[in-house]
């Protein structure tokens, strides 16, 4: 009897040695794939970056912008003017790479091949740090459902292409568009948190216009919760509008038969028809600082809370506000990003935007008159930068 116990026992510590042998090795193992797969990755350096807000799979983060470029012959030609846009462009891009945490996808939505490789051409002379913060996708042809073809130039060329990226990106289940004319003031992944947010029933995230749509002179139509959405900034879920109750593009005809005659700015009014007053809202209203303009801060006040208390997230520089002074405080910024060289500091990049903001004073009007307007416009970029 002694002897049989005595054997159990043996037995007994050798599964036990075997099985912490074996869980040993199991996590090694484990260990080792997770390095490599850091490796695979090439997780860009952190050492200028606070940790971002989001609570997004970062692997997912992913970005379209659309870039027509046409001959001389356009509606609005200093916004359409491609030296501007190409100058805008590389700002935007310059703004994600230097301020994500994780590695972005951008796809790009052009109608000439000269043009796609322009764009992503553009970070090849920078650090290989931030090279690879940024991947570009393959080529999306602009398209134009065949019944609809005669709104490319509804506004300006091709920007209503943005309604037809659930045809355009037809493998992407979510993506956000931005405009050419914008600049990432905060992590670019924060924003795309905004898509944990939505109900089992939201297509669209929308940043709210606050200013024109609540004017009497806009009320010929429809538009979205209490001020309108503005179109540079949308978060689609692209899955969902493949679902949409009636169909997406046929929606997107009946309503611009219908209201064919008080439609002036083409797909943001389309926009803002299409998802107002429904009880239950198919677009979720993303943070105002996520899309800050002009006249957010130019029409006597400053017009979004959330930027005061965090700094504005993404610049918008709609009506060419980065290329002419109509706005010098906004403009600015822009320069800043323009002139700031990603081998350099960070804090370079603060201190080219702190003196051109001090050099604009009150008299020049607009956003100027606001007393806290560098602090609404920086806020948010000190806060997310380490400057040594």
């Amino acid at each position: 009897m002694t002897r049989f116990i005595r054997v159990c026992q043996t037995r007994y510590v050798a599964v036990i040695v075997a099985a912490v042998t074996l869980a040993t090795a199991n996590y090694l193992l484990w260990n080792k794939s997770i390095r490599h797969m850091d490796v695979k990755l090439d997780t860009p350096a952190r050492n200028h970056i606070r940790d971002s807000e989001a609570g997004v799979n970062k692997s997912d983060v992913h970005f379209v912008i659309i870039a027509c470029k046409k001959g001389n012959k356009v509606k609005y030609p200093l916004r359409e003017n491609w030296d501007h846009q190409i100058r805008q462009i590389k700002v935007l891009l310059k703004s994600a790479a230097l301020l994500t945490s994780t590695v972005i996808k951008f796809s790009i939505v052009t109608n000439s091949q000269e043009t796609y490789k322009e764009i992503t051409a553009i970070a090849d002379s920078w650090p290989s740090e931030y090279r690879r913060r940024l991947v570009f996708g393959v080529r999306r042809e602009v398209y134009y459902p065949p019944a609809l073809s005669r709104i490319q130039d509804m506004f300006c060329w091709c920007c209503t292409e943005r309604l037809f990226l659930p045809d355009v990106l037809p493998d992407v289940d979510s993506v956000i568009f931005v405009d050419t004319d914008t600049i990432f003031m905060q992590p670019p992944e924060d924003l795309f948190q905004n898509f944990g947010f939505f109900d089992d029933r939201q297509v669209a995230g929308v940043t709210p216009c606050l200013y024109m749509y609540d004017e009497p002179w806009r009320k010929r139509i429809p538009s979205f919760g209490f001020s309108g959405l503005n179109a540079g900034v949308l978060l689609l879920n692209l899955t969902r509008l493949r679902s949409f109750p009636g169909g997406w593009v046929p929606t997107i005809k009946r309503t611009i038969a219908k209201y064919k005659d008080a439609i002036e700015l083409a797909d943001q009014d389309i926009l803002n028809i299409i998802f107002s007053g429904r009880k239950a809202p198919l677009a979720y209203e993303v943070g105002c600082e996520w899309n800050y303009r002009q006249k957010v801060c130019s029409l006597d006040r400053n017009r979004c809370p959330n930027a005061a208390a965090k700094g504005v997230a993404l610049l918008h520089g709609c009506d060419t506000t980065f290329v002419k002074n109509n706005e010098p405080k906004i403009r600015a910024v822009f320069e800043a990003w323009e002139k700031y060289d990603l081998r350099s500091s960070p804090g370079e990049l603060l201190s080219l935007m702190e003196e051109g903001l001090r050099k604009v004073n009150r008299s020049a009007g607009g956003c100027a008159t606001l007393s806290n307007i560098d602090d609404i416009l920086m806020k948010g970029l000190r806060r997310h930068l380490v400057v040594a």
